[in-house]
């Protein structure tokens, strides 16, 4: 068996550093977590393995009590970033080997298949999140537009495009950012399908009394009808 050098017999392995590190959630709310593994994925794109510090309950005896428990998860590195002054040498780095190799030879990922965005947003489903809300609230309820591919919202996705298009237009509505429902949304009004709203457009004024309508003739000029 091969043996670590530096540790002495039933000495444990020191463990890994897990310095601070500022989180960004998807709502734009920042917390202090803990950095436990930085890994690269197939495409190239970073992830941090974070941890935060939550409440939880649990029970003890007949009691249910509260007490602090740590929430694991894996946050992009767009979402993250460095504490002043923290040191975060020592923090587990793997990467995925297709990244290494592109890496390596210059390699590049192969282009998606070209695809029209506006089907690819009307043949999706579409979910509707409400949040709760007091029973003595005056304003309209809170709800947030997901598409079926959110990482944040499991469904269910029972809305057609139409009916999201309806939704996202109630007082009170989001539309969600983490699975660019807000983007598709956008196109769906720009290039409305059949089946899908579109804007309203203002109705065309009848012309004033002896005055001619745009497009057409008027007999006093001699021109024909």
């Amino acid at each position: 068996m091969d043996e670590v050098e530096g540790l002495a017999d039933g000495e444990p392995p020191s463990q890994s550093p897990t310095p601070p590190i500022r989180i960004r959630l998807y709502d734009d709310q920042e917390l202090t977590g803990r950095l436990h593994h930085r890994w690269q994925g197939s495409t190239g794109s970073w992830f941090y393995r974070v941890s935060v510090t939550l409440w939880a309950s649990t029970q003890l005896g007949a009691r249910d009590v509260p007490e602090p428990a740590d929430v694991e998860f894996d946050a992009p590195q767009t979402h993250v970033r460095p504490v002043d002054g923290v040191s975060y040498q020592g923090v587990p780095l793997t990467r995925h080997r297709d990244a290494i190799i592109r890496a390596r030879t210059g390699r590049r990922l192969p282009e998606p298949p070209p695809q029209n965005t506006v089907t690819a947003a009307t043949e999706m489903g579409w979910g509707v999140e409400r949040e709760r809300q007091a029973y003595d609230a005056t304003g309209p309820r809170r709800i947030h537009v997901h598409t079926e591919d959110c990482p944040i919202y499991k469904g269910p996705f029972d809305l057609t495009a139409a009916q999201a298009l309806q939704t996202a237009a109630q007082p009170g509505a989001a539309i969600c950012t983490m699975c660019s429902a807000d983007k598709k949304i956008t196109q769906l009004r720009q290039h409305p399908t059949p089946g899908t709203p579109s804007e309203p457009q203002a109705p065309e004024r009848s012309p004033a009394a002896g005055q001619r309508a745009p497009g057409h003739s008027h007999p006093a000029d001699g021109s024909d009808p």
